[in-house]
């Protein structure tokens, strides 16, 4: 402890801490450090227990401030840097290449002061052999530095110390002969050969034997004064996909034009090293000069200052550590001659950045440089960037089988396809499912996929003694700035979803989510989509690091958390409000109440994203879903009615119908829990219409008379006037009568509210059910005030009194103005965003055509029309559609698909209660089947 030695006392407590720091950062359970500590024969589970607990303990109270050792369930973990703990200084350094400093932290007998028969069994044994390897390659590589004669007493002592390990005798006999000692040399051979026939009956090793020969031939290599060095890592066994990566990599680092450089950038997890290591592998051959592999510990809080990475590169190369020059400048000048038109591969794993990674490049276009980092780089000159993506499911799937076993998940081939997508096609997430899988082959995949399914243990599950998700985010995560992390954590809020960085700029409350969006792009957590119908680009967490992101945030201040949501809910509102503006009249609504908003985006701003209205609320049609329930769950009950109200006058033939009809009955009950009586029964009768549109019976009637019961109750006239409006249209599709007394008080009750666009809705209405009463000439004076309003109000308003109007004048034998009519409601609605509107007016044409006995052009609006309404799910629409086509059909003496298009509809659309379209079908059949 700074500097003075802490006494352990000799006994379990040193044990313990040995076993525990020979596994340092990882959990060890209690049943592992009771075998270690009483050697396989501990007293009773109990009292072991008890015991160990007391061993801890007093160990913690030995180390004082130095205690390292945590309590973990069912287990201890010691947690120590790297730079504290001798065993992983030596190798690192060894790893580096620096083997006299590495084993020179060997200073006595491994365990030495430790006195426990199992860890000196099971422990001691691999660690010498780890030295011993080191010692090795410390000798290999002075060997090809040139060293010989130097070397021949520390080799003699290691051949007599452990005589039976051939490469020394190797190295001896090498330096023997290197240092003009060749009699020597060949004596060495005698001696070994001698040996290993007479104690173990055996020949000496291939490499002893050519080595021999060589001496005897007097062709013995000499070392020159390029080192050709592969130092890259393993490849991985079960690695799978990256094809097309791969390809360009290769492509990218041959092309022989300067020095290649190309960074593979990715999320946390994704993959980066196994790819850039397998991707050298596969390119040694392009690179016959080597392959120079460094790891730059860029995701930990201490990356490695590339001065030190460049003196251990030069000494790899040859260099002697004491002629390595001084500084950063330097040293990269040497290491850029040192590899002057060598065709090298230099690997720089885990890069921090550009800075870092710079002063390492070469300076010829014979090398390549091949980096993998969490950030893109951006700031290297002449770098190209690949970004690695997650794995899509048939990936997933090839890492899982090679991983589980193919017949495992043969088996349970919808649970794993389920497991790949929790993942997020994360190859990290993967592994760890695959490591689970593995250890417990009775582990049904559907229970693992179970458990992940909730995201909020989802991290949890995602983790093993040696890989875990969550800890690989944490670094990225705590290298950004404080205003990039608040942004990071905020995004958590509202999960996997794809967003503009206008909405990082109101969760944040800070102005510029530009500047945010693009630091946290550079550093891989946040991933570029493409651009939305307004040209915007989006942005998207992957979906495990927007549970990340949700896990951090649930831990900010209550209060912070809860402003940004209602800063970026504000800017949502006040957006919609603005989209909601440009859209079409719809004159059979009454307009939501204006919303109380604080500005929280600048107005030239909200101008700029909604220029285009209906693009912009399409393209946020997710987080307007997303944003009315995180207003319902925050108890914001206005400000979601006010964003359903805007909103679903476009998108709800966008969303699912059920979905839309949900919605709407939870704001109903929402909204009369906190006393808006108002708007509780204006989702009620909107939720109504919603359902009309899958077809009409007389419980819905009543459920819409008893809306307008309500609406005269409160005294909501502009409410009432639209609600009877919709009863009188619904009763007359349901019953094919016309109900005039509805439509005339939906006129008394609109003139009082004095709402124009209500007015004309009840107008139109009253109009429909005179003409429907055979009484179209009082119809037509109110048709044309009806048209003299709506000409004033807009297209919208103006085509839906045309539609009228065609309907009722063909009905009672006035083609040629439903001729005009019909044209005229179909130029108005040519490039609207109403699908609806252009679904009607489109079977409208249809219907006018077939009257005035043309049967093409009718054939192509119902089938245009009919196109529409089922991919907005509306019933009656389509029935009225598809009627308009059966009659088409018979104009075009195609009499037998009339009667099986007829029969194929009522079966499907049968019961959608719209009686006047049923009676069209059975007519236009009956007369198909008499002409038959």
């Amino acid at each position: 402890m700074d500097g003075r030695p802490v006494i352990v006392p000799a006994g379990r407590g040193r044990t313990l801490l040995a076993t525990l720091l020979l596994r340092a950062n990882r959990f060890v359970s209690v049943d592992e450090l009771i075998d270690r500590l009483w050697d396989g024969e501990p007293p009773s589970p109990d009292r072991a227990k008890t015991t160990l607990q007391m061993v801890v303990t007093r160990l913690r109270q030995a180390l004082g401030d130095a205690n390292c050792v945590r309590t973990a369930t069912g287990g201890y973990v010691v947690e120590v840097t790297p730079d504290q703990l001798d065993l992983t200084r030596f190798r690192s350094l060894a790893a580096r290449h620096r083997y006299a400093d590495a084993l020179a932290l060997w200073t006595g007998p491994a365990l030495g002061n430790v006195a426990s028969d199992a860890l000196h069994r099971d422990d001691v044994a691999p660690l010498l052999e780890e030295r011993l390897v080191v010692v090795e390659q410390g000798m290999e590589a002075d060997l090809a530095a040139g060293l010989a004669g130097e070397l021949v007493p520390e080799l003699r002592g290691l051949t007599q110390e452990h005589p039976f390990r051939e490469r020394f005798w190797v190295q001896l006999m090498l330096a023997l002969h290197r240092s003009g000692q060749q009699a020597e040399a060949l004596a060495a051979y005698r001696e070994v050969s001698g040996l290993l026939a007479e104690d173990l009956g055996i020949d000496p090793s291939p490499a002893l034997r050519e080595l021999h020969q060589q001496l005897l031939s007097g062709d013995v290599p000499v070392p020159s004064g390029w080192k050709v060095l592969c130092q890259l890592p393993p490849d991985t066994g079960d690695f799978v996909g990256r094809d097309k990566l791969f390809d360009q990599v290769r492509d990218l680092l041959t092309a022989g034009q300067a020095v290649p450089i190309v960074v593979v950038s990715g999320a946390p997890g994704a993959g980066k090293s196994a790819f850039t290591v397998r991707t050298a592998h596969r390119l040694r051959d392009a690179f016959p000069d080597g392959q120079l592999f460094v790891r730059l510990d860029g995701a930990g809080r201490a990356p490695r200052d590339p001065a030190e990475v460049l003196g251990d590169l030069l000494t790899a190369l040859g260099e002697s550590v004491s002629a390595l020059p001084d500084g950063l400048a330097a040293r990269a000048a040497a290491f850029r001659t040192r590899v002057a038109d060598r065709a090298v591969l230099i690997v720089l794993d885990d890069a921090a950045s550009a800075e870092q990674v710079e002063p390492l490049l070469p300076g010829t276009a014979r090398s390549a440089v091949l980096v993998s980092s969490r950030r893109q780089l951006g700031g290297l000159s002449g770098v190209r960037g690949l970004r690695l993506p997650p794995f899509d499911t048939g990936e997933a799937l090839s890492l899982l089988t090679r991983m589980v076993g193919a017949d495992r998940i043969a088996r349970e081939h919808e649970a794993a396809t389920v497991l790949a997508e929790l993942c997020g096609g994360l190859p990290l997430a993967l592994r760890v499912v695959g490591a689970r899988l593995t250890a417990r082959s009775s582990l049904p995949l559907s229970a693992l996929a179970t458990r992940l399914a909730d995201e909020r243990r989802r991290l949890d599950e995602l983790a093993t003694r040696d890989m875990e998700v969550r800890a690989t985010f944490g670094p990225s995560y705590e290298a950004l700035p404080p205003d990039a992390a608040s942004a990071f954590r905020r995004l958590g809020v509202l999960g996997a979803a794809d967003v503009a960085s206008w909405v990082v700029t109101a969760l944040t409350g800070q102005r510029d989510g530009d500047r945010l969006v693009e630091q946290l792009v550079e550093a891989n957590l946040l991933d570029e989509v493409g651009v939305d119908a307004t040209g915007e680009p989006r942005y998207r967490l992957h979906d495990l690091l927007a549970v990340y992101a949700s896990e951090l945030a649930e831990a900010e201040d209550p209060a912070e958390q809860t402003a940004a949501k209602r800063r970026y809910v504000e800017a949502l509102c006040a957006l919609t409000h603005r989209a909601w503006e440009q859209l079409e009249v719809i004159i059979d609504e009454v307009e939501p109440p204006p919303f109380e908003l604080q500005e929280v985006l600048p107005a030239d701003e909200v101008a700029r994203l909604t220029a285009n209205g209906p693009a912009w609320l399409l393209a946020e049609q997710l987080l307007l879903d997303r944003g009315a329930r995180l207003c319902l769950r925050e108890g914001w009950v206005d400000l979601a009615a006010g964003l359903v109200e805007r909103a679903m006058r476009h998108l709800d033939v966008f969303y699912p119908l059920d979905h839309v009809i949900a919605t709407l009955g939870e704001l109903s009950v929402a909204a009369r829990a906190v006393g808006d009586l108002r708007g509780s029964w204006v989702f009620a009768n909107s939720r109504l219409l919603q359902m009309a549109r899958l077809g009409v019976d007389d419980a819905l009637l009543a459920s819409i008379g008893e809306c307008a019961d309500a609406f005269a109750e409160l005294g909501h006239h502009a409410e009432l006037a639209s609600v009877l409006a919709a009863q009188a249209h619904f009763t007359r599709v349901h019953t094919g009568k016309p109900a005039l007394s509805l439509a005339e008080r939906a006129v008394d009750a609109a003139r009082v509210s004095g709402n124009e666009q209500i007015y004309l809705s009840a107008l139109r209405e009253l109009a429909s059910m005179l003409a429907d009463s055979d009484r179209y000439a009082e119809a037509v004076p109110i048709f044309d005030e009806s048209l003299e309003l709506a000409s004033r109000l807009g297209a919208g308003p103006e085509s839906q009194v045309q539609y009228r109007i065609a309907l009722y004048a063909m009905a009672n034998g006035d083609p040629e103005r439903a001729r005009v009519a019909s044209d005229r409601a179909v130029e108005l609605v040519d490039g609207m965003d109403d699908l609806r509107a252009i679904a009607y007016v489109t079977t409208m044409a249809g219907r006018v055509a077939a009257a005035c006995g043309d049967g093409t052009t009718a054939l192509v609006h119902a089938e245009r029309a009919a196109q529409i309404f089922d991919q907005v799910n509306e019933g009656i629409g389509a029935l009225g559609a598809l009627a308009t086509k059966a009659e088409a059909f018979l104009l075009l003496d195609r009499r037998d698909e009339v009667v099986r298009l007829v029969d194929e509809t009522l079966v499907k659309y049968g019961g959608v209660g719209a009686v006047e379209h049923e009676e069209r079908l059975r007519i236009v059949r009956a007369k198909a089947l008499s002409s038959v």
